[in-house]
């Protein structure tokens, strides 16, 4: 195996801490396409490519994933235009305004309200979607196109994300009252564990999430990313995008995520899951 030197490239695109950490695990001869998969799960991309072409490594087919557009401050959709307001490229993080009109909220309440019961989680050891204590709220779940403003939505979301809407969950609808939250987790599917298979046999991986955001909230409810260090505060008619995997296929730790408890109000939330495959 070839010897570290000091004249790596990508050095120049390290930190003090990490350059040091890049030398230590060469001398160990960890295999440098190892380094260079940390290297992009921690969003140092300018790093894992300067590796990649150090060492000559032959780069991972990239699997087709969803993306919205961010060339210009506005997407041009056949029935909106909403405003890019926030761009992140590591994860793909993407926040939208105006995706979805005040009137359009209010019918997807209602039409929740009419369904809602406790919201799951899925169980790591049997894939099977059960109650949780880190996740406190009430969620309504749809069938696809099972309403037209349904149908409209998810043919909206496809348009801004570059995805067939078959390839995708039925959206959900989640209420939390004062305390609800959902604690950090990541939405992709652990590929190691006997539940995570399970849910991938029909769709395979989820690549991507989309929130629409229904409503405002006085305090709290935000969604926070506490790997990114930021977080995205609600807002009626707002939309959130971010993509759950590395460009390998490979689920994107950076995607960690929680909805943070909401302090004072009601926040209406409507998320929907998109799988690789048609669902």
């Amino acid at each position: 195996m070839t010897q570290p030197t000091p004249n790596l490239t990508a050095l120049q695109h390290l930190p003090p801490e990490w350059q040091q950490w890049l030398l230590e695990n060469l001398a160990r001869q960890v295999p440098p396409e190892s380094l260079a998969k940390v290297l992009a799960e921690h969003g140092m991309s300018d790093a894992c490519q300067a590796l990649a072409d150090d060492f000559k490594l032959v780069p991972q087919a990239a699997q087709p994933r969803p993306f919205v557009d961010v060339s210009h401050n506005r997407l041009t959709l056949p029935d909106a235009s909403p405003q890019v307001i926030f761009a992140c490229d590591s994860p793909e993080v993407v926040v939208l305004d105006n995706f979805i009109t005040a009137e359009e909220c209010a019918q997807l309440i209602a039409l929740a309200e009419g369904k809602v019961e406790d919201a799951t989680v899925v169980d790591p050891a049997t894939g099977e979607f059960v109650k949780h204590q880190d996740r406190t709220s009430m969620n309504a779940a749809f069938a696809r196109a099972e309403h037209p403003l349904i149908a409209r939505l998810e043919a909206r979301i496809a348009a801004a994300i570059h995805w067939p809407a078959e390839n995708g969950e039925g959206m959900q609808v989640l209420r939390y009252r004062s305390g609800g939250e959902y604690k950090a987790h990541f939405d992709y599917f652990d590929t190691q564990s006997e539940g995570g298979r399970k849910n991938m046999q029909t769709g395979g991986q989820r690549v991507g999430t989309f929130l629409m955001y229904l409503c405002d909230v006085d305090a709290g409810g935000a969604t926070r990313f506490p790997a990114l260090n930021f977080e995205i505060r609600p807002k009626k008619g707002m939309a959130l995008f971010f993509a759950n995997t590395l460009p390998n296929g490979e689920g994107n730790p950076l995607t960690l995520h929680a909805g943070v408890p909401v302090v004072s109000g009601v926040k209406y939330l409507a998320s929907k899951w998109l799988r690789e495959k048609p669902y």
